[in-house]
């Protein structure tokens, strides 16, 4: 897994603040309403985003675990011995993708409705419905995107340095890929 690129969340961001610019603007010729999703959505958002967030404690909480059976091992000079994980570490990297994953979507969707309100807000004004549906939609999308870096953050762990103290062949790799601190 390559870890997030913030440059390709501007990228997201900005594709689709042009594409809602263009389908509010479009829409509002017709004579339709805005492309703006209801704001009841919201609960939606906020919803998988602490769900996603609690993930990615338990993820970090276990990875702690860890370190700290090492570190109290290497404080008695035994060899370390590492209690069971909680989670596989299939798992922990389904929980980092689905946060990259969240913070993707987030700048889709804080993207398309920062778009929809260049194009409602000089008209409306922030009083009206579609607006300030659009204004909470789009914070709620910029807290999906701090949520998945975090959560991405959360997820990482050091390499598996293996019994004989070497990293494997694939943390080789990984650090050469610049993608050290991914269980891969």
């Amino acid at each position: 897994m390559t870890p997030m690129r913030p440059a390709w969340l501007l990228v997201i961001f900005g594709a689709s603040a042009l594409a809602g610019f263009l389908a509010a603007h479009l829409t509002a010729a017709v004579g339709i309403s805005s492309p703006v999703l209801p704001i009841m959505s919201v609960i939606t958002f906020v919803g998988l985003g602490v769900l996603l967030l609690a993930l990615g404690l338990v993820v970090r909480s276990d990875q702690r675990r860890i370190e700290r059976a090492a570190h109290e091992a290497g404080l008695k000079n035994e060899e370390p011995r590492h209690p069971a994980r909680r989670l596989h570490p299939l798992q922990a990297l389904r929980v980092a993708v689905a946060g990259q994953a969240a913070a993707y979507a987030g700048a889709l969707i804080a993207g398309w409705h920062a778009g929809v309100l260049l194009d409602l807000a000089p008209a409306g004004g922030l009083g009206t419905p579609n607006v300030s549906a659009a204004v909470v939609i789009g914070l709620a999308g910029a807290g999906w995107v701090v949520v998945g870096v975090v959560v991405e953050r959360l997820c990482r762990i050091p390499p598996d340095t293996g019994a004989g103290g070497g990293g494997t062949l694939a943390d080789e790799k990984n650090t050469e890929d610049g993608n050290e601190g991914y269980a891969l």
